[in-house]
């Protein structure tokens, strides 16, 4: 037997390109990445379609690894298709991207999917989650002008021209700066992660976005709630001790106990 806790929470009302899903075997939380190009489909964005495609995959396949990260940039590309924007995603700020995790129960074990920058924690031992460099050089670039100029609400801005160049670097295996992705395109192996878990051995895992900038102790929906807000107090926008692109981001916690 076993039980699930969800929550998740867009950081802005009615907008969350998180999203989840799961069933009797199967788990998957996908964060569908900030939409930087303003493009709008049937309105929503490129993040807010693409996790839902993932999680939908993801559930009605029994694939892993390289062979389920295939399947998914090819329902991606065949959503490109479906809207008839082949030519527009050409460039790359204007696909639809994410990453995700995906658990699958087998019959004695706990088969893990890994892929971009959510993190997921195994019977409360260390998290596990992977954090881009170039995430980490733009967030330090919009601290130094936070510092400098005092400008919280335009340190978006100042930083875009960053964000944007960063697309050099997505699903690029051959640069130091490189980092896989879902975006309809190809995802170079070395970026995929599998881990596989022996599932009598294991009391709980948990699957989290980078929304929650600090992870808790315990494992319960109200204790991941409370390490946010205890973020919110120290570093409401997220420039001093938890440096980040932006200053809220969606928020998405799944729990499975066993």
């Amino acid at each position: 037997m076993l039980s699930v806790q969800t929550f998740s929470k867009g950081k802005i009302e009615g907008k969350n390109e998180d999203y989840f899903g799961y069933n009797e075997t199967n788990f998957v939380l996908a964060d569908g990445a900030t939409d930087k190009s303003g493009k709008l489909h049937d309105g929503k964005t490129g993040g807010e379609i693409v996790s839902r495609i993932v999680v939908a995959a993801c559930l009605s396949s029994h694939a892993n690894g390289t062979e389920l990260v295939r399947l998914l940039n090819k329902k991606v590309h065949e959503e490109y298709e479906a809207l008839g924007i082949q030519d527009l995603v050409r460039e790359p700020k204007f696909r639809f991207t994410c990453g995700f995790i995906c658990a699958r129960l087998l019959v004695d074990k706990v088969i893990v999917t890994y892929l971009g920058d959510c993190g997921f924690r195994v019977s409360g031992m260390p998290a596990y989650q992977e954090v881009k460099q170039i995430d980490i050089d733009n967030a330090e670039e919009r601290s130094k002008y936070i510092r400098k100029t005092g400008d919280i609400r335009g340190s978006r801005e100042h930083i875009m021209p960053f964000l944007l160049g960063q697309f050099k670097y997505q699903n690029n295996a051959y640069d130091p700066m490189g980092y896989g992705a879902i975006d309809g395109t190809e995802t170079p192996e070395k970026f995929i992660k599998m881990f596989e878990y022996k599932k009598a051995s294991m009391s709980s895992i948990e699957l989290f976005s980078d929304g929650y900038f600090a992870v808790p102790t315990d494992a319960s929906i109200n204790a991941w709630e409370e390490m946010h807000a205890r973020v919110e107090t120290e570093d409401p926008d997220k420039w001093l001790r938890y440096k980040s692109v932006k200053s809220k981001d969606d928020r998405t916690i799944v729990i499975i106990t066993f």
